[in-house]
């Protein structure tokens, strides 16, 4: 019986080794092509790529948020066509990155630079989870599966920052083990410490919240799960010392974010949004401008103030959600070619997450499966409504929440993970994802004329 018990054993044991070996390879395949993206891809080929850099060289010389007024110290070059600085976004991305970005460019001349923080964070999250996946299988959902994720970390975005903070949020979210859990249930009588944990995690949450707006889900989920458990619990003692560590999280949470708020009430008082009409007369395109006769400007920017429907959005952008899923399983916005791959990743996805939901709700966590379900749904409609009341933008990236919502939820069911089917299903996902990703997409960013030219001169 010993030997047959201590046999299964071994048996599991080489499968989750197995799961862990492949796992690896997916993500250092992926790394290895953000490199190269990195690298060798032309300067613009990325999102916004041309005022982003400038809005890093800024942060390279400055250390606090400007007024979007100012002139005369290079903010004009940092403008956008849509007549916007995103210097001047609550994020402290650009700051932080500019120094980054420094050393790299002094010593790199022609080379990217302006590319390197964000392969540095790059580099710091693989470690991380090669680190943990043994041990943490369920990671790979949150970063191993989805191309537009490793996609983010090959060009100037602070979507990178965004997704890497969020990203550690979750993981402490996941893992009982973790500073999140040690700290909310910690008996130490040691109250500095405490309050010094709570502080940090704090100002991770604050930092997530001067992210973009729908990593706002995550910090929800953290909001609703970190509840739950306060409410479950029986004793009035444990609670009040809950409520307490909750409060003081969320208050350094709310500071860090009513800090930056102002920042911005003593450059505009309580009237941000006539500061950027004025910018936006000033550097927008002509079809963007707000002088601009509604009949004159693009079509799809602002379609909700112009009295379109969404029927009507639907009309004119009748690919909306093929361009944006497509975005999220690969990196490019399109609506053509490829289509087996897209319908494979597609089945792929549903089958996972389907699966996730069985074992969820068998083992009494049907609550949090549909809440994290609702989130998902309410990410995409909120990625919709952006693209109809601002400007139609099918962007994939807008999405990668909800890779970590069900990265969560992957983590919550020990049993699923004993599944081999679920295993290879993962697994295949993250195989096709980054050979489509190294195979198709890379090729498509990378120019090798273009990178001869710019090392040889």
């Amino acid at each position: 019986m010993y030997c047959r018990m201590k046999k299964d054993h071994e048996t599991a044991r080489t499968k989750h080794d197995i799961y862990s070996v492949v796992s690896i390879l997916i993500l250092l395949g992926s790394l290895l092509v953000i490199t190269m993206i990195s690298f060798l891809s032309e300067f613009g080929h990325h999102p916004d790529e041309y005022d982003v850099k400038e809005c890093l060289n800024w942060g390279i010389t400055h250390w606090i948020w400007p007024d979007m007024r100012t002139v005369g110290i290079g903010l004009g070059d940092t403008y956008s066509w849509y007549g916007y600085t995103k210097v001047c976004n609550y994020t402290p991305y650009f700051l932080i990155a500019g120094k980054i970005a420094w050393p790299f460019k002094l010593f790199m001349d022609v080379l990217p630079w302006y590319r390197m923080p964000n392969l540095l964070l790059a580099i710091l999250l693989m470690f991380i989870l090669i680190k943990r996946l043994k041990d943490k299988p369920y990671l790979m959902l949150g970063f191993g599966v989805c191309v537009q994720a490793w996609y983010i970390f090959s060009y100037v975005t602070a979507d990178a920052q965004d997704f890497l903070l969020t990203f550690i949020s979750i993981m402490l979210l996941c893992d009982k083990e973790s500073l999140l859990w040690k700290t909310i249930d910690s008996e130490d009588e040691k109250r500095s410490k405490i309050v010094l944990q709570c502080i940090l995690l704090g100002l991770l949450y604050g930092l997530i919240l001067l992210g973009k707006y729908y990593y706002y889900a995550n910090v929800m989920l953290a909001f609703i799960v970190l509840v739950s458990y306060m409410i479950k619990q029986t004793s009035p003692e444990v609670r009040k010392k809950l409520l307490l560590r909750y409060i003081l999280i969320a208050g350094t949470c709310a500071a860090v974010w009513l800090g930056r708020c102002l920042i911005d009430v003593h450059y505009y008082g309580f009237d941000r949004n006539s500061a950027k009409i004025e910018m936006a007369e000033k550097y927008a395109s002509p079809d963007k401008k707000p002088s601009t006769p509604v009949e004159e400007q693009d079509v799809t920017w602002k379609m909700a103030s112009k009295g379109y429907t969404i029927a009507d959005f639907f009309k004119i952008n009748d690919t909306w959600f093929a361009r944006t899923f497509r975005s999220f399983a690969s990196c490019r916005i399109t609506v053509t070619g490829d289509n087996f791959y897209y319908v494979i990743i597609a089945l792929l996805y549903i089958f996972v997450y389907t699966f996730i939901g069985i074992y969820l709700c068998r083992e009494g966590n049907a609550f949090l499966f549909i809440f994290g379900t609702l989130l998902n749904i309410s990410g995409v409609v909120a990625s919709l409504g952006f693209s109809y009341i601002s400007d139609c933008q099918p962007q994939g990236r807008y999405l990668l929440p909800i890779v970590l919502t069900t990265c969560y939820l992957g983590s919550l069911s020990r049993s699923l993970w004993n599944n081999k089917v679920f295993r290879y299903a993962v697994l295949l996902t993250g195989v096709m994802s980054v050979a489509y990703f190294g195979l198709k997409d890379s090729r498509e960013l990378i120019d090798l004329t273009y990178a001869k030219n710019l090392i040889l001169g």
